[in-house]
């Protein structure tokens, strides 16, 4: 298997991961958990967890001051921070609208990186881009009726502080594991909404024990699967590509929403699903794995 190929696999992986995501955070809201447990939950035991297999794995957890430091940044000021704008922007829009302006990310990731010279632009990678973003909008039947400015404003703040997230993780991904990075960045983020939680008097253990099923689920899949399998994924592909195909995700969750939420799905959204999934085949099959511009040159040197 190449390397583009297994890297696809691992954002594909990925995408399925953060899918379970809506799944749970309904079940985990039915029992009574709050946005702030809930997140500060996800994170503080997915490092756990992490910080277990980095152990058991005798993977060397030490890196230098800055990467560090841009960890724990991308930690608490990106993922953190986005969980929390994505999570409350649901507030005030329907959930489909809300994913629908998140998924604006592999948009605003493809023009910084194609800006900065990370990423060099073809047009079939666009064209997969534009697919994608058709297929969406079908899956998710997005209604505009009551649309909140706040609400927008909160969703459309998390692609990008999702965007900036990823350029700067596909930078730094560069000299560091990819689940050494993981475990820094949930590590991080947990840490600071727990005291953040804390502080504000906004933590709160008083809900039903499904509850705790719920927040493992999205540590593990939600979390820990994703986090893990978009870095992983990304070093081997570009933070464009990556971003592309995580798109994935709101098929897989349209079709989980079936099987566990007995929603239904319909012909439009089938037509959606195609349209994504062709996406992403036509970067599988005619997307060049294309190095970043600072690596080209790197190589060219020496």
């Amino acid at each position: 298997m190449n390397r583009h190929t297994s890297g696809t696999l691992m954002v594909v992986t990925s995408a399925a991961g953060f899918a379970t995501l809506a799944i749970f955070v309904k079940y985990a809201y039915a029992a009574g958990v709050n946005t702030v447990t809930l997140i500060t939950g996800r994170f503080l035991l997915a490092a756990l967890v992490l910080w277990a297999v980095v152990i058991l794995r005798k993977t060397p957890i030490v890196i230098d001051k800055i990467t560090a430091i841009k960890l724990c940044l991308m930690g608490i000021l990106g993922y953190g921070t986005m969980s929390m704008m994505f999570a409350s922007s649901l507030y005030y829009l329907p959930a489909s609208l809300s994913a629908m302006l998140l998924y604006a990310y592999p948009a605003i990731v493809s023009v910084i990186a194609f800006a900065i010279g990370d990423e060099v632009f073809s047009w079939n990678k666009g064209m997969a881009l534009i697919m994608c973003f058709i297929g969406l909008f079908l899956v998710l039947g997005v209604s505009f009726n009551d649309v909140q400015p706040i609400g927008v404003m909160l969703s459309l703040g998390a692609a990008l502080v999702y965007s900036g997230y990823i350029i700067i993780g596909n930078r730094v991904l560069k000299s560091v594991d990819s689940l050494v990075a993981t475990t820094y960045v949930c590590s991080a983020a947990g840490i600071a909404l727990l005291l953040i939680g804390w502080a504000g008097g906004l933590q709160s253990l008083s809900f039903a024990a499904e509850g705790w099923l719920a927040i493992f689920g999205i540590a593990f899949l939600g979390t820990i699967v994703g986090v893990l399998g978009f870095f992983a994924g990304m070093s081997r592909i570009g933070a464009a590509n990556a971003s592309i195909i995580s798109m994935t995700e709101p098929v897989i969750t349209v079709l989980l929403s079936m099987l566990l939420l007995t929603e239904k799905l319909t012909s439009v959204q089938v037509l959606g699903g195609l349209l994504i999934i062709a996406g992403v085949i036509i970067l599988q099959l005619w997307a060049k794995d294309s190095q970043p511009a600072a690596e080209n040159q790197s190589v060219s040197s020496n």
